[in-house]
């Protein structure tokens, strides 16, 4: 693996870049990319937005990585943050990593990237093959786009911008890793509304929960658990687990507004053990999982990694697993770099980020 590089703190006025390098949401939400934009613009950053228009899957291909490429060689740009997720990220593997060329120009001109769920991808492309550090954390569409008021910190908006600037902007150690005291069960109505404006529903957090205990100290890695599972057959961007504390959170389900079956839950966690991801692991992050709201669905969920991470062969571990945390696939969310020194607690409840995400 190229040797780690760590990308320049976000700078006040600098360009920010939107790029959609799975879903091609853009179209479809164009209020949403506007309100985003302002969110920024008031901030005092300028956003760009590359996209054209696809004609077809090959089309796609072409445009996303072109797109992706200008995004890291334009000179202005000084972060990326990917719009929202989807399920074609792999389909431009094969280009990426054949593409000895963007790989020197990224090296030479590394950028923050910002993205969850199927940027996973995105981000174990980047560490594998240039030594960029990104960010798993909010994207465009789902959450800086969002119809609230962006200076109202009881809402999901505020807490995601801070945090995320927070990771990219400030170069002091993170710290300890926030959690919200409210969250979104609910997916926001402009999802099928475009124009709507309501506000999204919010509950009380349940808080953190260490299904196992214990301290740990390893760089932080992982993404969405179905992604994770997917990518293990791309050998050149694997990472290696040893002494990781790994993160991983679940994607929603296929009917709007549902969780991620617990059956996949269940497999995606069986393909990680197999790959052997857990063998010499420091520790467990798993995101609060969107679906799961009850008592009785997080008890289930719950109880398929005890059964699976605390019983059997990989009790003899012993890695302290916290659950529950604001990460992936949940409003609000927190911005993990990746490949950050990191310690979990259970006695001292604490979940911290020793190192700045940024120089």
């Amino acid at each position: 693996m190229p040797s780690v590089i760590i990308p320049k703190a976000l700078d006040p006025g600098a360009t920010i870049a939107f790029i959609s390098p799975s879903a091609r949401l853009n179209d479809q939400y164009p209020a949403v990319i506007s309100r985003a934009t302002a969110v920024l613009k008031g901030r005092g950053y300028n956003v760009r937005e590359f996209y054209n228009k696809d004609t077809g899957i090959q089309s796609s291909i072409t445009n996303r990585i072109s797109e992706l490429r200008a995004a890291f060689v334009d000179p202005e740009v000084s972060a990326i943050i990917c719009t929202i997720g989807g399920p074609a990220f792999t389909e431009l593997l094969p280009g990426l990593i054949a593409d000895t060329d963007l790989h020197s120009i990224i090296r030479a001109n590394p950028k923050i990237v910002v993205g969850y769920s199927d940027i996973t991808g995105l981000h174990w492309f980047l560490h594998a093959l240039t030594g960029l550090r990104t960010f798993y954390g909010p994207g465009v569409i789902p959450e800086l786009g969002a119809s609230e008021a962006v200076d109202d910190e009881s809402l999901p908006l505020a807490f995601c911008i801070k945090h995320l600037f927070r990771a990219i902007a400030d170069r002091q150690p993170i710290g300890d890793v926030p959690r919200s005291p409210t969250y979104a069960h609910k997916h926001p109505s402009w999802f099928l509304d475009p124009a709507s404006i309501h506000k999204t529903e919010l509950v009380p957090t349940p808080g953190w929960i260490w299904l196992r205990p214990g301290k740990a100290q390893g760089r932080l890695f992982g993404g969405c658990l179905s992604v994770m599972a997917r990518l293990s057959g791309v050998r050149p961007i694997v990472p290696d687990w040893r002494g990781r504390i790994v993160f991983f959170e679940t994607a929603t389900g296929e009917k709007f507004g549902t969780g991620n079956p617990i059956d996949r839950v269940k497999a995606g966690i069986a393909d990680l053990i197999a790959q052997g991801v857990f063998e010499e692991a420091a520790g467990l992050v798993v995101g609060r999982p969107f679906g799961y709201d009850s008592t009785k669905q997080r008890e289930k969920y719950i109880s398929v990694i005890k059964g699976l991470l605390c019983d059997g062969p990989l009790s003899k571990r012993e890695f302290p697993i916290l659950f529950n945390v604001d990460v992936g696939h949940t409003t609000p969310m927190v911005t993990l770099p990746f490949d950050a020194l990191a310690i979990l607690d259970s006695e001292k409840d604490q979940f911290a980020i020793q190192e700045s995400g940024v120089i």
